[in-house]
């Protein structure tokens, strides 16, 4: 395996396919091809799987001996939902399919009163309005007027920053 000049591991024989490829993320977690948006659970469910979150920021998508270069309009993947509690935890419910538990610590609330976290292999996700809006159920206010979240004994604060 070499590095390339962005620190990622690549092997030798990788193809970049980017300007041939043409793949999209929208906002909302749909995912396109030059244009026209993919409905093919299978290849939805491969491209998941395989994409990646490069240390520039960009994402891609390597098959077999190819890399794609995806555009990202703001996150890969969106939490539809939120189940669990204050005393348990919570897990979220991605436009993928896949469920995975919530690290509190990473929530913090981005450009127009968007929430993000991210996933423990440190991919950032959105939530969507209504699992926002279940998770701010659980949600407190400081004297200070400061929003955390309580799970179990530890309070984290809901930081406001830009997007991860």
């Amino acid at each position: 395996m070499a590095m390339d000049s962005k620190g990622i591991k690549e092997k030798e024989s990788m193809r970049d396919v980017t300007p041939w490829c043409r793949i999209s993320i929208d906002r909302e977690g749909r995912w396109f091809y030059d244009g026209q948006e993919i409905v093919n659970p299978g290849v939805l469910q491969a491209f998941h799987q395989v994409l990646e979150r490069c240390g520039d920021g960009r994402y891609r998508i390597v098959l077999n001996q190819e890399i794609c270069y995806v555009e990202v309009e703001d996150t890969p993947f969106v939490v539809l939902s939120v189940r669990g509690d204050k005393t348990q935890g919570f897990t979220l419910i991605l436009n993928s399919g896949h469920v995975h538990a919530l690290d509190p610590a990473t929530l913090c609330i981005g450009k127009d009163n968007i929430m993000y976290a991210r996933l423990a292999n440190g991919m950032p996700v959105r939530l969507s309005r209504p699992a926002y809006y279940i998770l701010a159920t659980a949600m407190e206010e400081d004297p200070d007027g400061k929003i955390f979240l309580q799970v179990g004994q530890q309070r984290y604060p809901i930081p406001t920053q830009p997007q991860p």
